[in-house]
């Protein structure tokens, strides 16, 4: 059997002598680590339970989307939170472990990482990451499931073989990197700002992350429930939501999803979206 990307038992050995209250599962192929942990969170699995895949036939991203990795080229797992009841629903925490995933980027060796709101990781304009935040219902111990895909090696693969879009990988955009570091990295960047979050809230990181948004200035059109406005994308506020200045003054945007479609162009929404905001750059 080939060599998993990950070796959880070392990356537990790591995340142990860090201090970090943790511990990885690995798997070589599975549905999709985001119903692991959901499935795991529901019979009361404790906070930090960490569930790796190399391969994930059903992975999925954020509004129905599928995340997509040919295998052995990315870090792909789920962790499972507890954030207490009156901060469950907080719609911020997935901002937070965006962030996260930026700063474990780097701290991995990677290149300098951007955030598209609400948190997506970009390098060069280029996804590299996403986070995937569930909240299920009815558990007698609140949860969230955080799902994390981080794109690591692509250099290997012909661009045939690549996701379709406009993503990159870690090894196209800087030297290549350890799998297992990169876990590591995103794990401990994962718990430091989930801590932060859980004490502070959003509003205590908000100008770290406002610092990392991407088209800030820039002219942008959101859907919002169908609804278009256009203006200028100001920042965030301390709720994380997004500042946009209108010929009206500024609205504040509570969700969605801000981003540019395949080759840099801007991308048509369909009428079958998802409820909820999109936000897109207008060329």
């Amino acid at each position: 059997m080939a060599e998993r990307a990950v070796d959880a038992r070392r990356l537990n050995w790591r995340l142990t002598a860090a201090g970090l209250a943790y511990h990885a599962q690995g798997f070589s192929r599975v549905r999709s680590t985001q119903e692991l942990a959901l499935a795991a969170a529901a019979v009361g699995v404790d906070e930090g339970a960490v569930f790796l895949a190399d391969v994930q036939a059903e992975g999925r991203g954020r509004a129905g989307r599928r995340w997509l990795a040919p295998p052995a080229t990315a870090v792909m797992f789920s962790a499972v939170l507890r954030p207490p009841r009156a901060l469950v629903r907080e719609g911020s925490l997935g901002l937070a472990v965006g962030l996260a995933v930026a700063e474990g980027i780097e701290r991995a060796g990677g290149p300098a990482t951007e955030l598209k709101w609400p948190n997506d990781c970009l390098i060069q304009g280029r996804k590299v990451a996403g986070v995937l935040v569930e909240v299920p219902d009815g558990l007698t111990a609140p949860a969230a499931v955080v799902g994390i895909g981080c794109n690591v090696a692509w250099r290997a693969l012909a661009p045939s073989q690549r996701p379709p879009g406009a993503g990159t990988a870690l090894d196209l955009e800087g030297p290549a990197l350890d799998f297992g570091d990169v876990a590591f990295q995103l794990i401990s960047s994962l718990d430091r700002r989930y801590r932060q979050w859980r004490e502070g809230g959003f509003a205590s990181m908000a100008e770290d992350w406002g610092r990392r948004l991407v088209w800030v200035g820039r002219s942008v059109e959101v859907d919002v429930g169908g609804l278009l406005v256009k203006g200028q994308l100001v920042g965030v506020d301390p709720e994380g939501r997004l500042r946009l200045r209108t010929g009206t003054g500024e609205t504040l945007i509570p969700a969605g999803d801000l981003g540019l479609g395949e080759g840099g162009s801007v991308r048509t929404l369909s009428r079958h979206s998802p409820p909820g905001s999109a936000c897109q750059e207008l060329q």
